[in-house]
């Protein structure tokens, strides 16, 4: 009975391991015919199939460049490549071990080791002389072993430096696993491919396949794992926090870094308490939305009530209070004095309780007096900063603020998208919301200003978009009577 896989010329199908055939890419496991009879991965390349093109013809070439020059044992080598008459074929070592992305279940200690295994190639590819960025970092691009090494494969979207593996104008990755940088198209950084590694991760601690990633993403793109995770050292849950931080200055610097830290982490001891950490971790953004949201509905009681009381205390020029000492970090901090965060009890909180003498801090105290609604104390405290630290800080405004926007608060959610947009004028979202919160309010012309400055920065073609559309027509055609679409 004839085969139904191709004929290739040196080489004889066994199998086929995976395909995206809308896209005419395949791959086979292979013998090499010839004395060594070799088991190899031929990853074919179709131009006849539907939606195929040359854009995805030059990943394999870049990437067969990029294996080419790259030797790493846990990467599977480059070995040959040859045309056929209907596309491309790369061959490559094969690595006999299933893919992450296979059902299977994984003690805490296994998934430790997992998770080392791959920090150590990503330390070797980021120390390398221009740093290179893999980009695709997920469960069926991971390979493991017997004995939980890990192997990273598909290198097609690659990037050295600042200069792409893949030639692409567009944003490539998969999503739920891409950093929101890479989404946004912002330039990448060495904790980039962190949160990739970080979701890949929680797919494993939360039995979660990669195929269903999305069903724990926000309305906010955080990823929200906590409440799945059961019988593993806080300290570990922590450092899954911060390598998905929002904000890439949030995550781990590095893989080193990342690396460093999750070494010291006894990962069975749940009797450990999570503060023990403090010290090396930074502020963890997934968690801010949920402070976020439960703060909107005591900044919303306090706000209109107490305007005049905001006015006489804001107006002073006196910087707030910090604290002598770094004993806590800042979300630390903010989690503690959060139920204070009010427009009555605000300053007296943050006067008794000083935050932590650092942006974060300082970002989160602002963040404090802005969900009071006292945006001036709040604009005072960012302005104190040194002018390299204050759009680090004002990012912690925007993220604790960001559900108030998203809840319709417009008369709370305007004046902190303003404050944001001072500090951080490139801020989108920023442009976005404070647009929608102007037209809600009938301030016409700044709505306007808003939002042509959102469509001129932000290029996709989305809800977002379109909802920006939706209120400039109406703006032009004269209609002001402050409703607009719900967020997307």
């Amino acid at each position: 009975m004839p085969s139904s896989y191709p004929d290739f010329t040196d080489y004889r199908v066994q199998r086929e391991l995976g395909c995206n055939r809308e896209g005419g890419r395949i791959s086979y496991l292979a013998h090499r015919l010839d004395a060594s009879d070799e088991l190899v991965v031929i990853k074919q390349f179709r131009f006849v199939q539907t939606d195929t093109n040359w854009q995805g013809f030059k990943a394999y070439e870049r990437e067969i460049q990029f294996l080419k020059e790259l030797d790493h044992p846990r990467i599977p080598r480059y070995l040959d490549s040859f045309e056929t008459n209907d596309g491309f074929c790369m061959v490559q070592e094969y690595k006999a071990a299933p893919t992450l992305s296979e059902r299977r279940t994984f003690t805490p200690i296994e998934i430790k080791k997992i998770s080392l295994s791959i920090l150590e190639i990503l330390v070797d590819l980021q120390q390398r002389i221009p740093p290179i960025f893999h980009r695709d970092i997920k469960p069926e691009n991971i390979l493991i072993d017997e004995d939980n090494r890990a192997y990273l494969i598909d290198f097609g979207l690659a990037r050295i430096d600042r200069e792409e593996v893949a030639v692409s104008s567009m944003v490539a990755g998969t999503p739920g696993f891409m950093a929101p940088e890479e989404l946004f198209n912002r330039p990448l950084t060495k904790a980039s491919d962190l949160y990739s590694l970080g979701a890949t991760i929680i797919c494993l601690i939360t039995n979660t396949r990669s195929t269903d990633i999305n069903n724990l993403l926000d309305d906010n793109y955080h990823l929200k794992f906590e409440h799945l995770v059961t019988g593993v050292n806080p300290l570990f849950t922590r450092w899954l926090q911060q390598t998905i931080a929002p904000n890439p200055r949030d995550r781990f610097p590095d893989a080193k870094t990342a690396k460093q830290q999750l070494e010291s982490i006894d990962i069975e001891n749940t009797n450990c308490v999570a503060i023990e950490l403090i010290k090396p971790i930074q502020a963890s953004k997934p968690l801010i939305s949920i402070v976020g949201t439960i703060l909107l509905f005591s900044m919303t009681a306090f706000w209109i009530g107490n305007i005049s009381r905001n006015q006489s205390v804001n107006t002073t020029s006196t910087p707030i209070p910090i604290a002598t000492t770094d004993t806590i970090t800042g979300n630390i901090w903010f989690d503690r004095i959060k139920p204070r965060c009010n427009a009555v009890e605000s300053v007296t909180a943050i006067n008794a309780n000083p935050p932590p003498a650092d942006w974060q801090g300082i970002g989160y105290a602002a963040a404090c007096y802005a969900l009071a609604g006292k945006i001036d104390a709040a604009d005072r405290a960012i302005a104190q900063l040194d002018p390299t630290m204050r759009p680090q800080a004002v990012n912690i405004v925007f993220e604790i603020g960001h559900p108030v926007a998203d809840a319709g608060d417009d008369k709370s959610a305007g004046p902190i998208m303003e404050l944001v947009l001072k500090y951080w004028p490139q801020n989108y979202m920023a442009m976005y919301h404070a647009g929608m919160s102007a037209y809600a309010l009938g301030d016409i012309p700044l709505s306007k200003q808003r939002l042509m400055d959102f469509l001129n920065t932000y290029k996709a073609s989305d809800g977002w978009t379109n909802n920006a559309l939706t209120v400039m027509g109406k703006i032009d055609q004269g209609i002001a009577n402050g409703s607009y679409p719900k967020d997307p």
